[in-house]
């Protein structure tokens, strides 16, 4: 606790940390959206309006690596050093508030609609009953494909994942891989893993408490993401995976609709041949992304600025600008607008995605409370499914053990 301390207070001593400069009052706000492009520009706008309405504050928005990001938090919240304004990957939300560092919305939520017009993936958030953040996007898998890659061993848009390892076997060799993934250690291990087995009608854990890593549909969703893997290039982190599709030396690829703003940053020779479609499994698999929080204890009247924050991006002005900014759709209803479906029509599909994703996020609350062990233990089955001759099955059986023991400690 002693290292975490001193570490919290070496984050903080980069920023205002006071609480206050020039009479106003500051509130913190670490995101790793402040470095991207897209997503930046909406936060920017929102705290320009929430500043010109509360002439008194001011917003300390900054970067921090997404990388690195639960772990600097979690050292700083430890140590008792918690920002004013709690942007997390909504998959560490519940991990969060079961350690009593998120405050319940609840109360005020009640006097919203927010409620009644959000993504159910909203309940994501809801821990013992009660909600301790806002979701900000929700989302379904997305297959991202170089056309011209594939028209080079003629396959077609896959729509099965058979179709899909099929035509990256064939995509694969020369220093060009039919499939990209995140095959050397990081957070997305979880995610690209869950997504196969998901997508083909298992699951890693069940709503009562169990895991069911072993079973025999969670398996096959693994053995499909192994031969995916085969054809994917070994040991990089997810920007290099996105590098190399955005250059021409990787055909296919599954995430989020948030990827589709980095397709612009593609070379001119690759760009036109960059699509999207709908992931190739019989179920859409989707996830929580991001979301926005309260911390316990901190002042009311800075909690009372916070909130406002939050109720400002909940309108419906701002969500139809999130949608229009950051090509996504936001999670209240009615958010895609005919002028954002006229410039990016791409996100029709990506609503009707969000719509039907079955969440690869585990739904009992004692798994999300412990997501980041979890994470970590199938991480590590990720690596084993790359690095070792291991059948998938035995591989399967040592996750399905290192879950329960995990739970059980």
């Amino acid at each position: 606790m002693g290292l975490a301390a001193a570490a919290g207070a070496a984050l903080a001593g980069c920023h205002s940390g006071e609480g206050s400069a020039d009479g106003k009052t500051v509130l913190e706000f670490p995101s790793w959206q402040a470095a991207d492009g897209t997503f930046s520009l909406w936060w920017q706008e929102l705290i320009a309006e929430f500043e010109r309405a509360h002439p008194d504050v001011r917003v300390d928005f900054y970067a921090l690596p997404f990388d690195s990001y639960v772990d600097q938090l979690t050292i700083r919240f430890a140590a008792g050093d918690r920002p004013e304004i709690v942007h997390l990957p909504a998959r560490n939300a519940a991990e969060f508030a079961g350690r009593g560092w998120l405050t319940s919305l609840d109360d005020r939520l009640r006097r919203t609609d927010i409620l009644r017009t959000w993504t159910p993936l909203q309940e994501e958030m809801a821990l013992d009953g009660e909600h301790h953040g806002v979701l900000l996007l929700g989302y379904g898998y997305t297959l991202y494909y170089n056309q011209r890659l594939l028209a080079s061993v003629g396959a077609e848009v896959p729509t099965t994942t058979e179709e899909m390892i099929a035509a990256a076997e064939a995509i694969t060799g020369h220093g060009v891989y039919g499939f990209g993934a995140t095959t050397a250690p990081n957070p997305d291990n979880y995610t690209e893993l869950a997504a196969f087995v998901v997508g083909g009608g298992g699951a890693l854990s069940t709503d009562d408490g169990g895991f069911t890593a072993d079973s025999d549909a969670a398996i096959a969703g693994l053995d499909l993401y192994r031969r995916a893997l085969a054809q994917a290039p070994q040991g990089i982190q997810s920007q290099q995976r996105n590098e190399l599709f955005l250059t021409g030396k990787i055909a296919m690829l599954l995430d989020g609709p948030f990827f589709l703003n980095e397709l612009g940053a593609a070379t001119d020779t690759v760009r036109p041949d960059l699509q999207v479609a709908r992931a190739p499994f019989p179920r859409v698999p989707g996830g929580v992304s991001n979301s926005i929080h309260i911390p316990a204890g901190i002042d009311p009247p800075k909690a009372r600025a916070v909130w406002d924050l939050i109720e400002l991006a909940c309108t419906p002005r701002w969500q139809r600008r999130y949608t229009e900014l950051t090509v996504n759709p936001a999670p209240r209803a009615g958010s895609v607008t005919d002028r954002a479906l006229a410039e990016t029509p791409q996100l029709e599909l990506f609503q009707q995605l969000a719509d039907e994703a079955v969440s690869i996020f585990p739904g009992h609350q004692a798994h999300r409370e412990q997501f980041g062990r979890v994470s970590d233990i199938v991480s590590a089955a990720s690596t084993a499914l790359i690095t070792t001759d291991e059948s998938t099955a035995s591989i399967a059986a040592h996750l399905q053990d290192e879950l329960e023991q995990a739970m059980e400690s």
